[in-house]
């Protein structure tokens, strides 16, 4: 079940329109994205890396740029530990590639993802003691690695905690503590007490930061050179991260794509090459779906270092080996995680699970680092947080994803003595925990979850009620201004009542796909619809009566139907015309 609602903001989308030579109806969507004035509707389409916040205004940064200065100045061996997502590798990249454009002598090292598990460790520190380094720099990961700081110094080195997740803490409401790592510096924007304008930035974002504050001290135009680069690594990061594309997330992103599609960066053009994209109509979907799966597979079925190293090569043809290589190991993925959510649908039905308001899924023989998409899949089909746990080497591993009304966060916050290592945000989370816990952190989590029926039940919020005919060509192009679109910042989705769908055939591999023919204002239009045709033939028959989607196929009845839908543009033989793509009905 869904719950439509139209996007009300007022405004006067005319003059909005006039002013920024946008259709109305663009300035309304505009408006219903948060945008208060036509001043900041100008920002929205047009800023720039201008528009990006003081990077000194993050916690402690005066102090990084200070230590990491004094490293490099002492020739001093720096070891930057990222961690084994696409976050992680291109927050690893940006530090590496601008410490030593700087004149530092930098190393990087990324958890083995089975073998060492998320973040900074014991081992980690213990080699690179080993290994004569001076100075630590964790990106994507050590707000929560105290004890493993600490052993840092033990051994005679320093550490610079560069995160986004949020700070551990102890104690409970009004008692809560901070439990900080101590160190050179912490910068993290979720600090208490920070005064960093926006929150959301990625491990990817902080470490651009970083990077921005210190090439603010004229270090040198290698330095310079290399921060310009890091821009398109920081906007991977930030979408496949999934931050919301709104405040400076949006304007860096942006700025990153376009530097995408004329990269000189060997390994990102050898991964465009892989997939068959053309870097000349690079989008966040391309960032979100292509390629930043293909560097997530290193992490997940080998090495997260060699996406490091295919990023920081310039070597072309070992850029285009690897880059195969990878692109062979997504599909591997894709199909593990076909596997993995067919086995977890069918426990979700037979066991009767979705009595449950938050799902929690044993899979003892599904491939640990596929749980979070796993997780993932299941969390969008069913509309509930759900937590999938795998047996691992030593003991279980779990992965989280979460829906607006439940701060996964905080909520295994509460439960945290129950793991041996914990971690996240409000809308993800990772954790280890020993079997014998698994029984009690359901029955406790399933007991707490403080859902309720409507938390349940998915919104689907469009922009206008807009008759189909209403959808041009220009309309198309300035709706295309908006991007780049994904969370936070959605793409344009309208609603029509009472379509009336005259016709009704399948397409693509097997028939997976829908294509339905329309009528609108007395125009004929076709429907793309990518959504299960299976449940969608259902309910057409369970509404219309047995038989009437055959008859649809047949042409030989017609129904109305209340849709939700997308437009873009379609080229071709130098001809454009406008694409329709059914999302939702009823």
């Amino acid at each position: 079940m869904e719950k439509w609602i139209e996007i009300r903001k007022s405004g006067d989308f005319v003059e909005w329109g006039n002013k920024l030579g946008i259709d109305p109806l663009c300035a309304r969507i505009i408006r219903n994205r948060g945008i208060d004035s036509v001043e900041e509707a100008g920002d929205y389409l047009n800023g720039d890396l201008g528009l990006l916040h003081d990077p000194f205004l993050l916690p402690d940064m005066e102090k990084a740029v200070n230590a990491l200065l004094d490293a490099i100045k002492a020739g001093e061996k720096i070891r930057i530990i990222g961690d084994y997502d696409v976050d992680g590798v291109t927050s690893t990249v940006i530090l590496v590639k601008c410490i030593t454009a700087a004149g530092g002598d930098v190393s990087y090292s990324i958890p083995d993802r089975l073998r060492d598990g998320y973040g900074i460790n014991d081992d980690l520190v213990r080699k690179a003691s080993d290994e004569g380094i001076k100075l630590i720099i964790t990106c994507d990961n050590g707000i929560a690695a105290a004890a493993q700081v600490r052993l840092a110094y033990e051994l005679g080195m320093k550490v610079i905690v560069t995160d986004h997740h949020q700070v551990p803490y102890s104690g409970e409401g009004d008692e809560k503590n901070e439990i900080l790592p101590e160190c050179e510096a912490v910068v993290d924007p979720h600090r208490n007490g920070s005064v960093y304008p926006y929150k959301g930035i990625c491990g990817a974002m902080v470490a651009y930061k970083f990077m921005s504050a210190l090439a603010g001290r004229k270090v040198s135009t290698e330095l310079d050179e290399a921060l310009e680069e890091s821009v398109q690594f920081a906007a991977l990061g930030t979408v496949c991260d999934v931050m919301e594309l709104t405040d400076e997330n949006r304007y860096l992103v942006r700025e990153g794509i376009k530097r995408i599609k004329t990269t000189d960066n060997m390994g990102l053009r050898a991964l465009m090459s892989a997939n068959s994209l053309d870097a000349s109509r690079i989008s966040t979907y391309s960032l979100s779906f292509v390629i930043g799966p293909s560097i997530n597979s290193t992490g997940r079925l080998e090495q997260a270092g060699n996406s490091v190293k295919l990023l920081l090569s310039d070597d072309y043809d070992e850029c285009l080996k690897e880059a195969a290589h990878i692109k062979d190991l997504n599909d591997h993925r894709k199909n593990m995680t076909v596997t993995g959510l067919d086995t977890a649908v069918k426990l979700i039905e037979e066991e009767n699970m979705l009595d449950d308001r938050i799902l929690i899924v044993f899979l003892p023989d599904v491939h640990e680092s596929i749980a979070g998409l796993v997780a993932g899949k299941l969390k969008e089909s069913y509309n509930r947080p759900t937590l999938v746990i795998t047996r691992g080497e030593d003991g279980l591993k779990g992965s989280g994803r979460s829906i607006p009304a439940y701060n996964m966060f905080e909520k295994l916050s509460e439960v945290k003595e129950l793991f041996t290592k914990f971690g996240g945000h409000a809308m993800a989370a990772g954790f280890s925990l020993e079997e014998k816990n698994l029984d009690e952190l359901s029955s406790r989590l399933k007991a707490t979850s403080g859902l309720t029926d409507d938390d349940l039940i998915r919104e689907v919020r469009f922009d206008a009620c807009v008759p189909l005919e209403y959808a041009s060509v220009g309309l198309v192009k300035d709706i295309a201004k908006l991007e780049p679109v994904g969370v936070g910042n959605p793409g344009a989705l309208f609603a029509c009542p009472k379509v009336k769908i005259t016709g009704l055939s399948r397409m693509g591999k097997e028939g997976k796909y829908g294509n339905l023919t329309a009528v609108s204002g007395g125009k004929r239009f076709r429907l793309i619809y990518f959504g299960d045709m299976d449940v969608f033939e259902g309910y057409i028959d369970e509404k219309y009566g047995q038989n009437t989607a055959l008859e649809l196929c047949a042409g030989k009845t017609q129904i109305d139907l209340d849709i939700c839908f997308e437009v873009g543009l379609n080229e071709f033989r130098g001809n454009e015309s406008v694409d329709f793509k059914m999302k939702y009905y009823r």
